[in-house]
């Protein structure tokens, strides 16, 4: 708060309950009594009261007589002569703010000191209210302030009249009596008005009454001091050398000059606050209006501040009385008719009461218009032409700062819809700065390099691409005059496996060199494989057939040629052969078309199954027999396992399984079946050490022609349809076939089939 020095002296309240008084005059009873709840009405009531019953007292008990004499004018002129002294000293005011209230710093107290000592109490008395009344009506303050302020200053001018008459008595002169009554009369006028002026400071910013009274008390008591000096100096001039008095107002008038000026330097200290938090708010871009009303009505001290934004019919308004509430509601008449503005516009007809001015600013920027802008100061002040500039700059900032939301909303929008287009890609999706440095990476990629995103930002693409020495200019094939590229290689995952990618590349450049590349990634692993496999496909099935075709097409030759010339012995053992390898021909033959006649779903036929109880040991045995390598290691219970199968179909899925295990396995690696049963079922596990098969296979290695190989070696021979047939025919029988595996470690394949109880 701005202190006050020697002759600033009266403190009273003209902000706090604005405009109260309009609404109690035309509120309804229900809302009267809600106003008669209030607490700031009630405050101002008890200090009516309080006043009213002081000035009883005094009219009671202080006599009627002067403290000084030898003053000839008669009291007809002397009592509305001090009156119109008190009411120019009240007018003479330095404004100050607290919070959202405002206090006013007057020469009232010195003029009331002089009313107290040159007539008798009951004169004084009249003189200070008349004065007050007289000064309320001039300044136009709504009633409620006006009433506050009587009260106020009725009670403490009440015990500056008792403490200076019953304490200094009427000696005429003045002695060492009257000056020290003088001076306590005066420190207790200071402690009654701070006091009551504290319990609505205190209501209105959330503060103790004594916490506002101990923040207060030492400039309250300086002024006490001032109050003394000014008023006994004038008096003790006034008696002796009245030409003088001129020149006692001199120094008055200089120290009220001084300390408008520094109320006008603490209010540009709030103003450039609130302009700060204003600025910071426009830079946010968050519900920027709001904020926009309340600071700026907060540092011009308005007592309402509106927008009324364009092409709509409600305005957002807050008001001095609630000023921390902003509101949204019909706009006034005076706020539409003016919304077209080119520039700013000062109103001061056609306002609604109360308002002596409204400034109307045009928000817009751009050459688009956003709203319009209206802010109304309190009753006695008026804008000056740079508060107005001022503000038609702050309603152009708002504007800025609006359509930059706008900018930024849209933006934010297309990101996100570009986010949602990243994230939601199949393909995989990375962004290089010029440095080939990571700068985005999306989920498909992380799925299809088993890279996280977290571990791929900010790291060089080279790191997290394992790519054969071969390849390594793969990566990056852009250049200058070949920003866009496409590029086909092969990258080892972290997991092992092998992958075949396309990367299409979309760079810019600059003088410098590569600033940004776009790269979209593509599998082509299964595309790769399954070309490979349509490919190859007639070439595995040609030597698979052509194996067992080849003994018989010999054999045969052999018998026609030497036959009869060879023995029973070797005659038997080539039909053998030849029914072995016919068999063998026909089971090739039959698993074709087989597989030819399921479709992706394998539930177009229904598989000729003949299921009855069989001992799944002896099928197993056999199984092993027909194959005849030492590496398959049999591991059966003691005692017969019955299953509800399909006898030869059981053999060719276990034949199926077990030759697989020995086709991925190493040379000199065993090959494990179990045989186990539980309550729910009965259960083949076939053991192998080879490579193993990756996580995203487990449930391709079932799917027609699919071999778990790299498709650029293709190492092993088979048709791919094995594991295929496998699981169609365990599943017609009640059953499945199932695998678990582990890269480098090995499979096991599990043949489940039920009970046949």
């Amino acid at each position: 708060m701005v202190g006050a020095g020697p002759g600033l002296g009266g403190r009273r309240l003209v902000g706090a309950v604005l405009g109260l008084a309009p609404q109690l005059v035309s509120a309804p009873a229900a809302t009267l009594r809600a106003r008669v709840r209030d607490p700031i009405l009630r405050r101002v009531a008890a200090v009516g009261l309080l006043g009213a019953l002081l000035a009883a007292l005094v009219v009671a008990v202080a006599g009627n007589r002067e403290v000084l004499h030898g003053i000839t004018v008669p009291m007809a002129l002397l009592l509305p002569g001090l009156a119109l002294l008190t009411c120019l000293a009240e007018v003479t005011v330095v404004r100050l703010r607290h919070g959202e209230a405002v206090e006013e710093l007057s020469l009232y107290e010195a003029a009331l000191v002089i009313d107290v000592l040159l007539l008798p109490p009951r004169e004084a008395l009249m003189a200070a209210a008349a004065g007050l009344v007289a000064a309320s009506v001039v300044q136009r303050r709504p009633p409620v302030k006006a009433a506050f302020n009587l009260g106020t200053y009725t009670a403490a001018v009440s015990v500056l009249i008792l403490i200076v008459h019953l304490a200094g008595g009427s000696p005429g002169t003045v002695t060492p009596r009257v000056l020290v009554a003088v001076v306590a009369g005066t420190f207790a006028f200071t402690a009654v008005n701070l006091c009551c002026l504290a319990q609505v400071l205190g209501l209105i910013n959330g503060r103790s009454p004594w916490a506002v009274v101990r923040a207060e008390a030492r400039l309250s008591a300086y002024m006490a001091l001032g109050t003394v000096a000014t008023g006994l100096t004038t008096t003790v001039v006034a008696l002796h050398a009245p030409l003088l008095l001129p020149f006692m107002a001199m120094p008055a008038l200089a120290v009220t000059y001084a300390y408008r000026a520094a109320a006008r330097e603490a209010d540009e200290r709030a103003r450039s606050a609130c302009l700060l938090r204003l600025s910071h708010a426009l830079a946010e871009r968050e519900d920027v209006e709001r904020r926009f009303l309340l600071l700026v009505r907060e540092a011009f001290d308005a007592e309402v501040a509106l927008i009324l934004p364009a092409g709509q019919d409600q305005a957002l308004s807050v008001t001095a009385t609630e000023s921390a509430v902003v509101r949204r509601g019909a706009a006034p008449s005076w706020l539409a008719a003016a919304r077209d503005a080119e520039g700013p516009t000062q109103l001061s007809e056609h306002v609604a009461a109360g308002l002596r001015q409204v400034v109307v600013v045009p928000v817009a920027a751009g050459g688009r218009r956003f709203g319009t802008a209206a802010f109304a100061p309190r009753a006695r002040s008026r804008m000056s032409t740079g508060d107005v500039t001022l503000l038609a700059s702050l309603a152009n900032a708002l504007a800025v700062s609006l359509r930059g939301a706008q900018h930024l909303g849209r933006l934010v929008e297309e990101t996100s819809k570009l986010q949602a287009v990243v994230e939601q890609s199949a393909e995989g999706i990375m962004v290089v700065d010029g440095d080939a440095v990571v700068q985005m990476w999306n989920p498909a990629l992380e799925a299809l390099t088993r890279v996280p995103a977290a571990e791929a930002l900010g790291r060089p693409m080279a790191r997290l691409f394992d790519v054969p020495a071969q390849e390594p200019g793969a990566l990056l094939p852009v250049s200058p005059g070949a920003p866009r590229a496409a590029a086909e290689l092969t990258i080892r995952r972290p997991d092992g496996e092998q992958r075949r990618i396309r990367m299409a590349h979309s760079a810019t450049f600059a003088a410098q060199g590569l600033t940004r590349d776009v790269i979209v990634i593509s599998d082509l692993t299964r595309e790769y494989r399954t070309e490979r496999l349509k490919s190859d496909f007639i070439a595995m099935v040609s030597h698979e057939l052509r194996t067992p075709l080849t003994p018989i097409v010999g054999y045969v030759d052999l018998l026609r040629k030497r036959g009869d010339r060879m023995t029973p012995q070797k005659r038997s053992e080539a039909l053998e052969l030849i029914g072995d390898r016919a068999a063998h021909l026909s089971r090739l033959v039959e698993d074709l078309l087989l597989a030819s006649r399921f479709g992706d779903g394998g539930d177009e036929i229904a598989l000729d199954v003949s299921a009855a109880s069989h001992d799944l040991r002896a099928l197993v045995a056999r199984v092993v027999q027909d194959l005849g390598s030492p590496r398959v290691v049999v591991s059966v219970p003691d005692t017969p396992v019955p299953a509800y199968c399909d006898g030869g179909r059981t053999v060719q899925v276990l034949a199926n399984l077990i030759g697989n295990g020995l086709k991925y396995s190493a040379p000199d690696a065993t090959v494990e079946v179990t045989v186990r049963s539980s309550a729910e079922g009965v259960y083949v596990d076939v053991r192998d050490h080879g490579r193993g098969i990756p996580a995203d296979a487990l449930e391709l290695v079932f799917e027609k022609f699919y071999r778990v190989e790299d498709p650029m070696t293709m190492s092993t021979s088979g048709t791919g349809i094995g594991l295929f047939l496998a699981r169609r025919l365990a599943q017609a029988m009640g059953g499945d076939v199932t695998v678990a595996s582990t890269l480098d470690v090995g499979s096991v394949f599990t043949l489940a089939l039920v009970h046949p109880y």
